[in-house]
């Protein structure tokens, strides 16, 4: 497993982390989730991304059961929106709240990385959520404030103001926007980077064939109508990735690895062969430049 600093916090994490949003989940048994979460643990993962909404609780548990308050790991949580009205508030008053609850939930006694969970810009605007993070920090509640932005503006208006340590943002093969500017920012403000849906919610592992129907409950189907676009377009990197090891999904991982500004990816895992695999994309170099133009010739071609 390679490491990677996250931003200007000085802090090493594993390249390839581990997003938390299927933990607990009732299909299987939380001795299942439990002993998933200490297998990646033990091949490296260093960041674990989760959040209060997962499972409303759920998702924060299964990992304080699985690493209490192991100092060799990070924990990433969000505060969400509030469950019964939707309403996105971020005051002071109902983070400590919202952390206290996360902490007792993770059986921790510090949050490493606590975030927004894909705020609008006008609830940026209104609350002082950086005010109550640097109370938060003062406090030893957390230890870097960050936001998961749901787009690019915001992602460069944060940096701009010098309000996160670390953001999470989407970047695939699929969706390219932070080449555009927002990685130099944040290698210039020295923001790190996680970065969320490289496998595009499981399209770019190639599991999925044009014309063929996308089970229910399976994430792709957020993506409504681009589904079957987006398999049309995973099936044009198909002949790029026959060759590679790990095919189609290693290749996607390591394209999100590949800039340097990235600290590291946190794809979804529900078995120990997606841990597993997940983890062997971590080899310090991403793709090559060779492989990097043959991706962006394909993507040339879907526009």
């Amino acid at each position: 497993m390679h490491y990677r600093e996250l931003g200007k916090t000085g802090a090493k994490v594993s390249e390839v982390g581990m997003g938390c949003n299927r933990l607990g989940q009732s299909y299987e048994s939380d001795d299942f989730w439990t002993k998933l979460v200490l297998r990646a643990a033990d091949l490296g993962v260093t960041v674990f991304d989760t959040a209060e909404a997962y499972g409303w609780g759920r998702s924060e548990e299964i990992l304080g059961k699985a690493l209490g308050n192991r100092d060799d790991v990070m924990v990433a949580t969000k505060m969400c929106r509030i469950r019964e009205s939707g309403e996105q508030e971020y005051s002071p008053a109902r983070m400590v709240e919202t952390v206290e609850g996360s902490l007792r939930k993770l059986q921790r006694d510090v949050i490493d990385i606590y975030q927004l969970h894909s705020p609008r810009r006008d609830a940026l605007e209104r609350y002082d959520w950086a005010e109550g993070m640097q109370k938060l920090r003062e406090q030893g509640k957390i230890r870097f404030s960050a936001v998961a932005v749901s787009n690019e503006a915001d992602a460069l208006w944060l940096m701009e103001q010098d309000l996160v340590d670390v953001l999470q943002i989407t970047y695939s093969i699929f969706h390219t926007e932070p080449e555009k500017g927002l990685f130099a920012m944040a290698e210039v403000k020295g923001v790190g980077l996680l970065c969320r849906m490289p496998l595009a919610r499981g399209v770019l592992t190639g599991k999925f064939r044009l014309g063929e129907e996308v089970g229910p409950g399976h994430r792709a189907l957020l993506d409504g109508d681009q589904v079957q676009g987006n398999i049309r377009r995973a099936e044009s990197l198909r002949p790029i990735s026959a060759s590679r090891k790990g095919g189609m999904t290693r290749m996607a991982l390591q394209f999100s690895l590949s800039p340097k500004a990235v600290s590291a990816i946190i794809p979804g895992a529900r078995t120990w062969a997606q841990v597993e695999e997940n983890i062997a994309a971590s080899d310090g170099m991403g793709l090559s430049e060779q492989a990097l133009a043959d991706i962006a010739a394909v993507q040339a071609g879907w526009a």
